[in-house]
């Protein structure tokens, strides 16, 4: 009798085994590196598609929604891409299809 206890319970006792993918993947989901890399790949991808005379003058923001904010330092460089958003946001969806950019917001922000 006391041998069929021993079974019963020795699965209890056994620790859940996990694959070390899984393990890393809810990391990277819990702590939000997949979006920081995600967001930096869309930095780095909007600053090249903007003219090489105002890029200094830019900030590229956070992304909600699909809406991508980018701050300019002046209202010259504000009118100037504004002029430019359909063709940089046309690009940059052909550029990289699964950062789900819909739209791009243009603020004045001082640096």
């Amino acid at each position: 009798m006391k041998s069929s206890r021993a079974n019963a319970t020795a699965p209890e006792e056994k620790p859940r085994v996990r694959k070390i993918g899984s393990l890393v993947n809810q990391l990277i989901s819990r702590r939000g590196y997949a979006q920081v890399a995600v967001v930096n790949e869309i930095q780095d991808a909007v600053i090249a598609l903007i003219d090489q005379q105002i890029r200094s003058s830019v900030r590229i923001g956070n992304l909600k929604r699909g809406v991508l904010e980018i701050y300019a330092s002046d209202s010259v460089t504000l009118q100037e891409l504004n002029f430019q958003k359909r063709t940089i946001l046309k690009k940059l969806q052909k550029t990289l299809p699964q950062s789900n950019v819909t739209g791009l917001k243009f603020r004045i922000q001082a640096n």
